[in-house]
C-alpha cells in the first residue's frame, strides 16, 4: 500500500506541475522576470517526478486491489508515454538540424 499512495501522489503532483507550467507559458515574458527559469526549473521538476511516479506505479503492481493504485498507474503511464514522445520529438528535431 505504501508504493500505491506514492505513486498516486506522484500522479498528482506531476498533473500540478504540467499545468502550473502549461499556464506559465500563456505569460508576458520581459527581462525584467525570470519565467524562464521559473519554467525551466518546473520542467526539471516535472521529468524526476513523472520518472518516480511511474516507477512507484510498477512496484505497486503486486499490492492489494485499492482505486488509487490504478488511478496512479494510469495517470503516471499516460505522462511517462508523453514524456517519452516529447523525448523523442526533440531528438527528431535535433538530428534533422545536424542533416
Amino acid at each position: 500500500m505504501k508504493n500505491t499512495k506514492r505513486s498516486f501522489h506522484m500522479a498528482i503532483f506531476s498533473s500540478v506541475l504540467l499545468l502550473v507550467f502549461t499556464l506559465l507559458s500563456y505569460t508576458t515574458r520581459t527581462a525584467g522576470n525570470n519565467i524562464n527559469d521559473i519554467t525551466g526549473y518546473l520542467m526539471t521538476l516535472f521529468f524526476v517526478t513523472v520518472v518516480m511516479g511511474f516507477v512507484l506505479s510498477l512496484l505497486s503492481i503486486k499490492e492489494n486491489y485499492h482505486w488509487k493504485k490504478y488511478v496512479g498507474i494510469g495517470i503516471n503511464t499516460f505522462l511517462f508515454i508523453l514524456l517519452v514522445l516529447g523525448l523523442l520529438g526533440n531528438l527528431v528535431d535535433i538530428v534533422d538540424a545536424f542533416n
